[in-house]
């Protein structure tokens, strides 16, 4: 029934936009007792995690059967609805509950975030993925990461 479905993902999104509230807060008060610069990046940083972990594991346990493209639809069809449902619902509880979000990219941030698209161009649009192009894509993750912690 397509009733139930629609408001069993309603459901299971709630559960999960109060989860990532829940951990927020907590993350927030321990890198404000830390005395960190750039809070809001880190905690975007492990709501994002948070929210793309199941299907996370199970794209990497495809692309550990060979399977590259399964892996593929489950990891780029979960950033899909990350972005098309979560954060939409993280707006509207941050609404609810008076707390700020903050959505804003900085040059380096934008700087990364066109690189990474870039290789992505490179990756999907020939319709071959290599080694070599899923390790720049990886070193551009981890410089974010760099970048998140050590400003």
């Amino acid at each position: 029934n397509v009733t139930t479905g629609v408001l069993l993902l309603f459901v299971g999104l709630a559960g999960i936009v109060l989860l990532t509230e829940q951990v927020a807060g907590s993350i927030e008060n321990g890198l404000e007792f830390l005395q960190v610069t750039q809070a809001d990046a880190i905690v975007g940083f492990f709501v994002a995690a948070l929210v793309l972990m199941p299907e996370a594991v199970s794209a990497v346990r495809a692309a550990l059967n060979n399977e590259l493209q399964r892996g593929l639809n489950v990891a780029l069809g979960s950033a899909c609805a990350t972005i098309g449902l979560t954060i939409p619902a993280i707006g509207a509880a941050s609404l609810l509950t008076g707390r700020s979000l903050t959505l804003g990219l900085g040059a380096g941030d934008t700087v990364l975030l066109l690189l990474a698209l870039a290789i992505s161009i490179v990756s999907f649009g020939t319709g071959r993925t290599t080694m070599l192009t899923g390790l720049v894509h990886l070193v551009v993750f981890v410089a974010y990461l760099f970048l998140i912690f050590v400003p």
